[in-house]
């Protein structure tokens, strides 16, 4: 598994909260969805190996709204 981490500086209440982290489960190759708390908030997804999922996952939270930064580590 790999993970990729990203920071989200919108709020967010549980709902949606609830929608995003459904729409990321959705995709392909997605394995796991942890959201962080405090602001920025982060956002933890585990994807299959050898998988590069980094520019999709970003354009979804896109299409959702959201505004992330991601974290290289």
């Amino acid at each position: 598994m790999n993970t990729l981490h990203f920071y989200i500086n919108d709020q967010l209440d549980v709902d949606r909260l609830t929608l995003v982290r459904a729409d990321l489960l959705a995709m392909p190759h997605v394995q796991s969805v942890e959201f962080g708390e405090g602001l920025p908030r982060e956002l933890t997804v585990e994807v299959d190996e050898h998988c590069n999922m980094t520019v999709n996952v970003m354009q979804q939270l896109n299409r959702v709204g959201l505004n992330p930064e991601i974290s290289y580590s």
